[in-house]
């Protein structure tokens, strides 16, 4: 078993997600790592940028990819034993204790605080909600024991202080020199520009109607929303009034998406005051704030205490069209306004929010693990978790 091994796996992340690709895996093959990620997606077996990735294949359902995957990730894990397993779905809880107890040291990475986004599932009745989030934090509590943590959020940090092995925050801020191509310090025109999912809990209903407000004012626009939605869900938007003003891309790797972005004025991060997003940065914030690209997002106190604070955008009601309309229309006019705010933007990520201090601490938490043999029986660490 090679102490430069590792491996992390998600059934559920595309394979060019963000933070497991372009931000850890590379991060750490940078680091001198071998790194394997292990996806479920159907699309094969492919070499980048270093990293190993390994196709485990995909089922018509995501309950079938749970069943089926955790066998076929148990036979990838006993072929190429690496040092280290790092997953990033709760539902590989279970099979990482399973890896866990090969002597391996596992690290599950926590993008989200499950548990309170139960507590907003539409799909699960509201009666139930309370209790399938208890039990999922008591099921959780038990798995998690044997893990080293990596959190994506200081605010999980509380949440999570007693559990594992140890503890990393890991927030999920850009690699600047990923997104250098798509700077842009003289913004112009009436795009405007949103990457990520695509849901009414992050702002899709206010928006359609923010530009539906825009459009009745004669003011010209157009919307680029890159990320994921069913060809279905549109088909169910009234879009009448403004589907010549608006285009879907579906999924796209962050280079594309950003692509896009370069001729744009503004970038939207409007999210519900749902628990779990009031305490948790928007990675989109600084994203756009890395490409000088003006932002507009809730007015939660975590998020004004940087755009406001830094004059790099607006906060708004996130259930108020009409404010976003204002917001988007004065940018608009006033391309002078959106230039400084896209470069303050570019100077607060530069001199702190950015991936180069937080790969640093994740790559701690490597070392310090490759030079142990076998997985730690207590003793639990805070690697620079604040």
């Amino acid at each position: 078993m090679s102490d430069k091994k590792i491996m992390h796996i998600s059934t559920v992340h595309p394979r060019w997600d963000t933070r497991i690709f372009y931000r850890e895996c590379v991060g750490l093959h940078g680091a001198g790592y071998e790194v394997y990620l292990l996806v479920a997606d159907g699309r094969g077996d492919k070499i980048t940028e270093g990293i190993h990735v390994l196709d485990i294949g995909k089922e018509n359902s995501r309950l079938m990819n749970f069943f089926k995957s955790q066998a076929r990730i148990q036979e990838k894990v006993r072929e190429l034993k690496p040092h280290i397993v790092h997953f990033h779905d709760p539902e590989l809880m279970y099979v990482g204790r399973k890896i866990q107890a090969q002597g391996i040291h596992v690290i599950f990475d926590i993008h989200e605080n499950t548990a309170v986004q139960i507590l907003d599932k539409g799909y699960i009745p509201k009666l139930l909600r309370k209790f399938v989030s208890l039990l999922y934090k008591r099921i959780e509590s038990f798995l998690i024991k044997k893990f080293h943590l990596v959190i994506a959020e200081h605010s999980y940090f509380e949440v999570y202080r007693e559990k594992g092995i140890s503890i990393t925050t890991v927030l999920n801020t850009p690699v600047l020199e990923d997104f250098r191509p798509y700077i842009n310090t003289s913004r112009r025109g009436n795009q405007i520009f949103y990457i990520g999912g695509i849901s009414n809990d992050r702002g899709l209903d206010v928006t359609l109607e923010a530009l539906k407000i825009l459009k009745r004012r004669g003011c010209t626009f157009f919307m680029h929303y890159v990320g994921p939605i069913a060809e279905e869900k549109v088909k169910e938007l009234a879009l009448d009034e403004i589907k010549d003003h608006i285009r879907f891309y579906g999924r796209m790797d962050f280079k594309g998406g950003y692509e896009i972005s370069l001729n744009c004025i503004v970038g939207l991060s409007v999210l519900k005051p749902i628990k779990n997003y009031v305490g948790s940065y928007s990675t989109k914030i600084f994203e756009y704030m890395a490409v000088g690209l003006p932002v507009i997002t809730s007015n939660f106190p975590l998020y004004k205490d940087i755009v406001e604070k830094y004059n790099c955008g607006y906060c708004i009601d996130p259930y108020a069209p009409e404010m976003m309309a204002d917001k988007i229309e004065e940018l608009i006019k006033c391309p002078e306004k959106a230039e400084t705010m896209g470069l303050n933007g570019i100077e607060v990520v530069k001199d702190g929010f950015n991936w180069d201090s937080e790969e640093q601490k994740l790559v701690k938490l490597y070392n310090a693990l490759s030079g142990v043999q076998g997985t730690p029986e207590s003793g639990r660490k805070v690697y620079n978790a604040k």
